[in-house]
């Protein structure tokens, strides 16, 4: 995915499965709302579209990016592989033949931070050649589950060769190899997306923010 300014972040497109953990159901968008998003965001220079998770709703945003003449980046979970509601190896194939990305999102959707030595690298290294191989292709791109991390996590994932790393930390994506998000919830409205796209962020949440990623990437 190139550069981009301003990088949304989804997880799924219409009804969540039974899969879905109470928790992201939130996440979930319509298509109709998905499809006004990326009407709006043609309208702005430099926005990138993630989506996390491998859900099989991937493949029909996929197509309605391509409508548009946009790619974007998918992040999967190699132990989501074969089960219902999911992307399929097939899938991932699909996906970077037709230009899109496709990253690491880990294996079982869990919190790196809590991981021993041996569960990161099984959630990184090993996942990781397992997404390769179902792709086709190189994954230098991750996206880190819940946006949870620590400079432990940071360390590990740019020693192992992630390129880029995606966190879900809003704001402006940053021209490092850190790549800040902002996810898109169902409660959104069209004017909050526009206001996202347009960098419209009140200085005192933009102050907490760079405070709190600060303490994540260097301190902790």
């Amino acid at each position: 995915m190139n550069e981009s300014a301003i990088i949304l972040n989804f997880h799924g497109i219409g009804t969540p499965h039974e899969g879905v953990d109470p928790t992201e159901r939130p996440y979930w968008i319509s298509p109709e709302f998905f499809r006004r998003i990326l009407d709006h965001a043609a309208k702005w220079p430099q926005v990138g579209f993630t989506f996390d998770d491998g859900n099989s709703s991937d493949v029909p945003a996929a197509a309605m990016l391509e409508e548009r003449g946009l790619r974007g980046a998918f992040f999967v979970l190699a132990g989501r592989f074969g089960l219902a509601h999911y992307l399929t190896r097939e899938d991932c194939r699909a996906l970077r033949e037709a230009g899109h990305e496709v990253g690491l999102h880990g294996r079982h959707h869990v919190d790196w931070r809590q991981l021993d030595d041996t569960a990161l690298a099984d959630e990184t290294e090993r996942a990781r050649t397992e997404v390769e191989t179902a792709a086709g292709g190189p994954v230098e791109s991750v996206g880190i589950p819940f946006g949870a991390y620590n400079r432990r996590v940071i360390a590990h994932l740019r020693r192992t060769g992630f390129h880029r790393i995606y966190t879900s930390d809003g704001g402006l994506a940053g021209r490092g190899d850190i790549r800040n998000r902002t996810s898109i919830r169902a409660d959104m409205t069209l004017d909050q997306v526009a206001a996202i796209l347009a960098g419209r962020e009140p200085a005192s949440a933009r102050l907490r923010r760079l405070a709190s990623t600060f303490v994540r990437r260097h301190l902790k």
